[in-house]
């Protein structure tokens, strides 16, 4: 019996999901594309779609982009959508592999960049590549993809995610005016080597703030930073992006086991952002596969950005899935799940030391003597063993908890680590220290 099925987390009823794409709100619904294959171990990629009415209930749509042109033909990689003018388009990259004895990083690929479009949002009317290989600047290798797009003063702009010949990740900046004709107008880069690719770029304005996020990949790890294989993160940009404003400060922005490529989106003034819930190329596994399907997608949450930090908070709808509520004091310090899997806990009022023990599989612990907070599994992590967070002080956490996840979200939000979790048995949730919280059922 499978007893790790999400119950309000996007995951696919089978087969392969990652990145999130296209996200956007049009015709009254909220609209999540994400690269699918039909095998539970990836494969050619489509764009499997889901939609919604409110983030919570959402409804299966028939697969949106499929790998069927000569320019897309091995695959309809990342992108975004833009709603304009009651239109919904979408900016992707269509990957080409040659066969051959290439090394498909210099030779024997195209990442072709593809302009489509939807009348409806269900059906593509038309798609046409607007840049080939050798539309993008010299000194670039073959690895350049997700479009990103959005609208800024009369003008649209993307990013891109590049790789270059000297295996320097960095993104391209373009211009236009039409969507279809672009301009690379400048380029994103820091002055030592970070990274030799920077995949799934975003380019936003928040709270007056311009920020770049991207994941680099190839950084050199260490106990509190770039702990995963490739980073998740962004960079502040002082000045204007369009000309000389260059990027300072890179910021981690999941510091959990299983989190990438986010995207985001904006929809009456809020600033959301999706995540997939899993990595590329990790050690650690995911025992769904024998299930039949893998990965999921993180909550939605909602950006803000305050004393030169991006802040993630689940977006406000979760808590409408909220029923029953146990209250954690000196008395009770533990509670017994029962058949329940979804539960919303926040915490607060902690001494020096605590830690939170979920269904005898995850453990949260901080001391402020050791000057960290460490999340570590005690059984059933399938390769995943401890991450840690550089902090001095808890004042509050809320974890988002599923069948098979935790999202941990400290200091409002300041800090947030997302992760995959398989129970063998469901048993408790247990606090230890001086603790109070509330632990809310979620009804789904």
């Amino acid at each position: 019996m499978n007893n790790w099925r999400q119950r309000y987390h996007i995951e696919p009823k089978s087969g392969w999901l990652n990145d999130p794409n296209g996200l956007c709100f049009f015709k009254g619904y909220y609209h999540v594309f994400y690269q699918y294959a039909y095998e539970p171990v990836g494969g050619n990629k489509y764009w499997a779609h889901l939609k919604s009415k409110d983030l919570i209930n959402w409804e299966e749509a028939p697969l949106f982009l499929s790998p069927d042109k000569e320019f897309d033909k091995n695959g309809a990689y990342s992108g975004c959508a833009l709603v304009k003018d009651d239109m919904m388009h979408i900016f992707y990259t269509g990957n080409v592999k040659h066969k051959g004895d290439f090394d498909y990083i210099n030779t024997g690929r195209e990442n072709n960049t593809v302009h489509a479009v939807s009348k409806d949002g269900e059906c593509v009317d038309s798609k046409n590549v607007i840049m080939f290989n050798k539309d993008y600047p010299d000194g670039l290798t073959l690895h350049v993809r997700d479009p990103k797009v959005f609208e800024y003063e009369g003008k649209y702009y993307m990013v891109l995610g590049a790789r270059t010949k000297e295996d320097k990740g960095e993104v391209l900046v373009y211009e236009s005016e039409d969507l279809d004709s672009w301009n690379h107008i400048r380029t994103f880069e820091t002055m030592a080597k970070f990274g030799y690719m920077w995949e799934c770029p975003d380019l936003f304005e928040i709270n007056g703030q311009w920020i770049l996020m991207a994941c680099p990949q190839g950084l050199e790890g260490g106990k509190y930073e770039f702990q995963n294989i490739y980073s998740c993160g962004y960079f502040i940009i002082d000045g204007d992006f369009r000309k000389n404003g260059y990027i300072v400060e890179y910021k981690e922005a999941d510091l959990g086991f299983d989190f990438y490529a986010p995207q985001t989106f904006t929809h009456e003034g809020r600033r959301l952002l999706l995540g997939w819930m899993g990595m590329p190329d990790a050690k650690y596994t995911n025992p769904t596969v024998e299930y039949g399907y893998q990965h999921c997608m993180s909550t939605f949450r909602e950006l803000d950005f305050d004393n030169d930090t991006l802040i993630m908070k689940p977006a406000k709808e979760y808590e409408s899935l909220r029923k029953h509520c146990f209250d954690f004091d000196e008395e009770n310090k533990s509670y017994s799940v029962g058949d329940d899997r979804a539960f919303d806990l926040e915490t607060q009022n902690f001494g020096d030391k605590f830690d939170i023990e979920i269904f005898d599989t995850l453990k949260l612990d901080f001391d402020s003597g050791r000057g960290d907070f460490e999340l570590s599994f005690i059984a059933n992590g399938y390769g995943r063993d401890a991450r840690y967070i550089r902090v001095k002080k808890i004042e509050n956490l809320r974890l988002m908890i599923d069948a098979s996840s935790v999202e941990v979200f400290v200091n409002d939000g300041k800090y947030v680590m997302s992760n995959r979790m398989y129970p063998s048995e469901y048993k408790d949730i247990k606090v230890n220290g001086n603790i109070t919280g509330k632990l809310y059922k979620l009804d789904v």
